[in-house]
């Protein structure tokens, strides 16, 4: 007599379903440890994307401005409310005066408010991205580990070049995932990456926060990619040359308009003098003649300076989304053409293909190529036949999976799970952490 019992189908996992497991199991990780890692990262499906991200976006934005009207969609709002939030909780733990003493050197009270805003915006960056995006993602845990890297280290106190990586991953990684779209590409940067740097500056001054960053790097800042994309913006129509950024009419007249100004004026005002004086290497490049050239100028140094740091790599993670894995086709990675050069391809498109054809090359194609997800219900080759599909993203699975990324080297990530039991205890326990 035949047994009623389910039969699955038990097959040899592919390749595919291999790395799906590892991804769910061990999540987001640390890969570049030694010369030879960063070997592997230049030639990673990460490094890829993200220098096409960059090179995409930096052609999408030219002629654009900060103030004028772009296309921003709900998806895009929804996440700049997430900012929203995290200013909020700025203002909410930013230290007074009244709160130092002789007995507490204000340094560490700093940094006491510093911890206790780094625990708040953990778990407001998970609840927010949850509620942002309004869809059956199974990247909301991928992106919200590379999101809550992108403000400082809570162990060493510092901001620096690799928070600013783990931020250009959380962009790239919503393309990936298909949340944003190729009308997106502007938003995303004179938007939403704005108002992360504009927060960055906040947490900076609030916390006085030290730049962690490798001592080859040539720009004497918390930051790189400002200074990339605002050469970038500037690169058509520009209402005046590089030599002229720091002129005062100039910064007064246009500095809501351009990151690039916006930058200067900065600058000139937190270290007081002139932009010779208080950033030479900066000056420097900006003593091109063109801002294509400037363009180029940025581009080598973050490419040398920043992407193949050691110092800087080693504290990426890499997961599903941006993936430390070789690229299967290794191809050239293509510049971004900017100024007459863009102008040029515009023509020879109009010629091959018409107005439409151009529409769709160059406003209709996503910065950075589309993210084909893993079936999750497929791992290790089991599958029930007939059983409902579950979301990876419930209450529970994601907390489990959370848990799961703590790695047992990374203070940053150890001291936010406390349980639904003694929640209240837990943060207790680290507001009073170090006093």
């Amino acid at each position: 007599m035949m047994s009623d019992k389910l039969v699955y189908d038990v097959t040899d996992p592919t390749v595919l379903e291999l790395r799906a497991s590892a991804f769910m199991q061990n999540g987001p990780v640390k890969q570049v440890r030694s010369l030879e890692d960063l070997d592997r990262w230049v030639r990673s499906q990460a490094y890829h994307d993200a220098v096409a991200y960059i090179s995409n976006t930096s052609r999408a934005i030219q002629g654009h401005r900060l103030s004028r009207d772009f296309p921003v969609s709900e998806q895009m709002r929804r996440l700049c409310e997430i900012f929203d939030g995290l200013e909020h909780l700025l203002v909410e733990h930013t230290p007074r005066a009244e709160e130092s003493s002789t007995e507490v050197p204000t340094g560490q009270v700093k940094s006491q408010f510093y911890r206790i805003w780094m625990r708040d915006m953990f778990q407001h960056v998970f609840s927010k991205l949850n509620e942002a995006i309004r869809a059956n993602c199974k990247h909301i845990n991928e992106l919200g580990q590379y999101l809550r890297r992108s403000f400082g280290n809570v162990t060493s106190l510092d901001f620096g070049p690799a928070n600013e990586l783990m931020f250009l991953f959380f962009l790239c990684g919503l393309f990936r995932a298909g949340i944003l779209l190729a009308k997106d590409t502007v938003a995303a940067a004179l938007l939403l990456f704005d108002r992360y740097i504009h927060l960055v500056r906040r947490l900076v001054a609030t916390y006085a926060l030290p730049i962690a960053k490798d001592p080859m790097c040539s720009i004497d800042d918390y930051y790189f990619l400002p200074y990339l994309w605002g050469a970038a913006q500037l690169s058509l129509e520009a209402p005046f040359t590089p030599m002229q950024c720091d002129l005062a009419r100039v910064v007064e007249g246009h500095r809501q308009d351009y990151m690039m100004v916006d930058l200067i004026e900065h600058l000139q005002k937190t270290r007081g003098g002139q932009l010779s004086q208080v950033a030479f290497q900066l000056w420097s490049i900006l003593s091109m003649p063109t801002w294509p050239q400037v363009y180029r100028g940025f581009e080598r140094n973050y490419i040398d300076q920043v992407l193949c740091s050691t110092q800087t790599v080693q504290q990426a993670i890499f997961c599903e989304l941006m993936s430390f894995e070789s690229v299967l086709v290794p191809t050239q990675l293509e510049r971004a053409y900017l100024g007459s050069q863009y102008l040029d391809r515009q023509r020879e498109n109009n010629e091959e293909q018409g107005a439409q054809g151009q529409a769709s090359l160059f406003e209709a194609s996503p910065p950075v190529s589309r993210y084909v997800s893993l079936e999750p219900d497929s791992f290790l080759g089991f599958q029930e036949p007939g059983s409902e599909e579950k979301s990876d993203d419930s209450e529970g699975n994601r907390l489990w999976m959370l848990r799961q990324m703590v790695e047992e080297n990374d203070p940053n990530s150890a001291q936010f799970f406390p349980s639904s039991h003694g929640q209240n205890e837990s943060i207790t326990s680290f507001a009073n952490e170090g006093s």
